[in-house]
Protein backbone atom coordinates (compact mmCIF):
# COMPACT_ATOMS: atom_id res chain seq x y z
CA UNK A 1 0.00 0.00 0.00
CA UNK A 2 1.41 3.54 -1.23
CA UNK A 3 1.93 5.93 1.46
CA UNK A 4 3.31 9.51 1.64
CA UNK A 5 3.65 12.39 3.66
CA UNK A 6 5.23 15.71 3.99
CA UNK A 7 6.09 15.23 7.14
CA UNK A 8 9.05 17.22 9.11
CA UNK A 9 10.44 16.18 12.01
CA UNK A 10 8.36 16.35 15.21
CA UNK A 11 8.84 19.73 17.80
CA UNK A 12 6.43 20.00 20.35
CA UNK A 13 3.83 22.58 20.16
CA UNK A 14 4.59 23.51 16.43
CA UNK A 15 1.45 22.36 14.46
CA UNK A 16 1.83 20.38 11.00
CA UNK A 17 -0.54 20.59 8.31
CA UNK A 18 0.90 18.38 5.83
CA UNK A 19 -1.46 15.86 4.57
CA UNK A 20 -0.94 11.84 4.49
CA UNK A 21 -1.84 10.12 1.06
CA UNK A 22 -3.14 6.50 0.67
CA UNK A 23 -4.15 4.87 -2.09
CA UNK A 24 -7.35 5.62 -2.35
CA UNK A 25 -7.73 8.64 0.76
CA UNK A 26 -5.84 11.65 1.73
CA UNK A 27 -6.10 12.48 5.55
CA UNK A 28 -6.54 16.10 5.87
CA UNK A 29 -5.23 17.79 9.26
CA UNK A 30 -8.07 18.41 11.50
CA UNK A 31 -9.39 22.01 10.52
CA UNK A 32 -12.66 24.20 11.87
CA UNK A 33 -14.44 22.94 8.78
CA UNK A 34 -14.58 19.71 9.73
CA UNK A 35 -16.32 19.97 13.10
CA UNK A 36 -19.88 19.73 10.68
CA UNK A 37 -18.57 15.96 9.62
CA UNK A 38 -18.57 15.17 13.20
CA UNK A 39 -21.80 16.60 14.11
CA UNK A 40 -23.01 14.91 11.20
CA UNK A 41 -21.67 11.28 11.99
CA UNK A 42 -22.08 11.32 16.05
CA UNK A 43 -25.84 12.09 15.05
CA UNK A 44 -26.02 8.35 13.75
CA UNK A 45 -26.52 5.51 15.72
CA UNK A 46 -24.74 3.22 14.24
CA UNK A 47 -21.33 5.84 14.19
CA UNK A 48 -21.91 5.76 18.44
CA UNK A 49 -23.00 2.49 19.05
CA UNK A 50 -19.95 1.70 20.28
CA UNK A 51 -18.53 4.84 21.72
CA UNK A 52 -19.19 5.35 25.36
CA UNK A 53 -22.65 4.72 26.66
CA UNK A 54 -23.50 4.13 22.87
CA UNK A 55 -26.16 7.68 22.88
CA UNK A 56 -25.86 9.85 19.92
CA UNK A 57 -24.09 12.94 20.50
CA UNK A 58 -25.42 16.75 20.37
CA UNK A 59 -24.01 18.87 18.39
CA UNK A 60 -22.65 20.79 21.47
CA UNK A 61 -20.92 17.78 22.64
CA UNK A 62 -19.25 17.18 18.70
CA UNK A 63 -18.18 20.95 19.03
CA UNK A 64 -16.54 20.12 22.38
CA UNK A 65 -14.88 17.35 20.82
CA UNK A 66 -13.95 18.95 17.47
CA UNK A 67 -12.14 22.05 19.51
CA UNK A 68 -10.57 19.55 21.75
CA UNK A 69 -9.13 17.83 19.07
CA UNK A 70 -7.90 21.34 17.38
CA UNK A 71 -6.15 21.88 20.26
CA UNK A 72 -4.81 18.43 20.62
CA UNK A 73 -3.36 19.65 17.08
CA UNK A 74 -1.63 22.91 18.16
CA UNK A 75 -0.52 21.61 21.25
CA UNK A 76 1.03 18.58 20.32
CA UNK A 77 1.63 18.79 16.40
CA UNK A 78 -0.11 15.78 15.22
CA UNK A 79 -4.27 14.28 15.61
CA UNK A 80 -7.13 13.43 14.08
CA UNK A 81 -7.50 13.43 10.50
CA UNK A 82 -10.46 13.58 7.90
CA UNK A 83 -10.60 11.05 5.78
CA UNK A 84 -11.15 11.83 2.18
CA UNK A 85 -11.89 9.20 -1.13
CA UNK A 86 -9.59 10.72 -4.07
CA UNK A 87 -11.66 9.70 -6.48
CA UNK A 88 -14.81 11.66 -5.41
CA UNK A 89 -13.44 14.36 -3.20
CA UNK A 90 -16.18 12.96 -0.29
CA UNK A 91 -15.08 12.93 3.44
CA UNK A 92 -16.28 9.90 4.08
CA UNK A 93 -14.90 9.73 8.06
CA UNK A 94 -12.38 10.58 10.35
CA UNK A 95 -9.17 8.48 10.92
CA UNK A 96 -7.32 9.16 15.20
CA UNK A 97 -4.31 9.66 16.30
CA UNK A 98 -4.03 11.29 19.46
CA UNK A 99 -2.67 10.84 23.13
CA UNK A 100 -5.27 8.96 25.48
CA UNK A 101 -5.57 10.90 28.03
CA UNK A 102 -7.70 9.81 31.20
CA UNK A 103 -10.50 7.86 31.76
CA UNK A 104 -9.17 4.08 31.09
CA UNK A 105 -8.18 2.37 33.61
CA UNK A 106 -4.30 0.66 33.66
CA UNK A 107 -3.70 2.56 30.10
CA UNK A 108 -1.63 5.82 30.97
CA UNK A 109 -2.60 8.75 29.40
CA UNK A 110 0.71 9.51 27.14
CA UNK A 111 0.13 6.33 25.42
CA UNK A 112 -0.52 7.00 21.71
CA UNK A 113 -4.05 5.90 20.56
CA UNK A 114 -5.05 4.97 16.95
CA UNK A 115 -8.67 4.69 15.80
CA UNK A 116 -11.49 5.24 13.43
CA UNK A 117 -14.50 6.57 12.74
CA UNK A 118 -15.80 5.39 8.65
CA UNK A 119 -19.40 6.72 7.63
CA UNK A 120 -21.93 3.57 7.20
CA UNK A 121 -22.34 4.32 3.45
CA UNK A 122 -18.18 4.09 2.51
CA UNK A 123 -17.66 1.35 5.34
CA UNK A 124 -16.96 -2.28 4.02
CA UNK A 125 -14.01 -1.59 1.61
CA UNK A 126 -10.91 -1.41 3.77
CA UNK A 127 -11.01 2.46 4.45
CA UNK A 128 -10.74 2.25 8.26
CA UNK A 129 -7.89 -0.18 7.81
CA UNK A 130 -5.90 1.58 5.26
CA UNK A 131 -6.15 4.77 7.24
CA UNK A 132 -5.03 3.02 10.41
CA UNK A 133 -2.40 2.08 8.53
CA UNK A 134 -1.43 5.20 8.12
CA UNK A 135 -1.57 6.95 11.17
CA UNK A 136 0.08 3.83 12.69
CA UNK A 137 2.92 4.39 10.31
CA UNK A 138 2.95 8.11 10.88
CA UNK A 139 2.80 6.91 15.08
CA UNK A 140 5.97 5.16 14.87
CA UNK A 141 8.21 6.79 11.92
CA UNK A 142 7.34 10.70 12.30
CA UNK A 143 6.33 10.87 16.15
CA UNK A 144 8.96 7.97 17.31
CA UNK A 145 5.75 6.14 19.60
CA UNK A 146 6.76 3.13 21.31
CA UNK A 147 3.79 1.79 20.67
CA UNK A 148 0.28 2.52 19.40
CA UNK A 149 -3.25 1.70 21.43
CA UNK A 150 -6.54 0.82 20.16
CA UNK A 151 -9.51 1.31 23.18
CA UNK A 152 -12.70 -0.64 21.88
CA UNK A 153 -15.83 -2.24 23.35
CA UNK A 154 -15.61 -5.46 23.77
CA UNK A 155 -18.60 -6.08 21.11
CA UNK A 156 -17.52 -4.27 18.47
CA UNK A 157 -16.03 -7.07 16.30
CA UNK A 158 -15.43 -4.68 13.28
CA UNK A 159 -13.07 -2.52 14.75
CA UNK A 160 -11.66 -5.22 16.81
CA UNK A 161 -10.76 -7.00 13.35
CA UNK A 162 -9.07 -3.90 11.71
CA UNK A 163 -7.28 -3.76 14.86
CA UNK A 164 -5.44 -7.10 14.48
CA UNK A 165 -5.46 -6.52 10.86
CA UNK A 166 -3.05 -3.34 11.70
CA UNK A 167 -0.62 -6.00 13.57
CA UNK A 168 -2.41 -4.84 17.04
CA UNK A 169 -3.01 -7.43 19.82
CA UNK A 170 -5.08 -7.85 22.86
CA UNK A 171 -3.47 -6.96 25.81
CA UNK A 172 -6.39 -6.32 28.11
CA UNK A 173 -9.25 -5.51 29.16
CA UNK A 174 -10.48 -2.97 31.57
CA UNK A 175 -13.17 -0.42 31.91
CA UNK A 176 -13.64 3.36 30.39
CA UNK A 177 -15.52 6.46 31.82
CA UNK A 178 -18.89 5.14 33.12
CA UNK A 179 -17.22 1.73 33.71
CA UNK A 180 -17.81 0.59 30.30
CA UNK A 181 -16.14 -2.72 29.36
CA UNK A 182 -13.44 -1.57 27.18
CA UNK A 183 -10.60 -3.90 25.31
CA UNK A 184 -7.10 -2.60 24.60
CA UNK A 185 -4.77 -3.86 22.21
CA UNK A 186 -1.08 -2.68 21.49
CA UNK A 187 1.18 -2.84 18.93
CA UNK A 188 4.82 -2.24 19.70
CA UNK A 189 7.58 -0.09 17.57
CA UNK A 190 9.15 -2.46 15.14
CA UNK A 191 12.10 -0.53 15.47
CA UNK A 192 12.41 -0.56 19.25
CA UNK A 193 11.60 -4.29 19.04
CA UNK A 194 14.36 -5.26 16.72
CA UNK A 195 16.79 -3.05 19.08
CA UNK A 196 15.51 -4.57 22.38
CA UNK A 197 15.98 -8.26 20.39
CA UNK A 198 19.28 -7.02 19.39
CA UNK A 199 20.87 -6.21 22.78
CA UNK A 200 19.69 -9.51 24.73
Amino acid sequence: MRCTSRFAAYVPGVTKRAEIETERLVLEPWAPSHTALLERLSAMPDMTRFVGDGSTWSRERAESVAAAQRDHWRIHGFGWRVAVERGTGREIGFIALNFAGDGTERLARDEYEIGWWIDPHASGRGYAREGGAAVRDEAFGALGAPSVVARIQPANRASRGVAEALGLTLEFETVSEGWVPTVVYRLRSPGRARRAAAAT
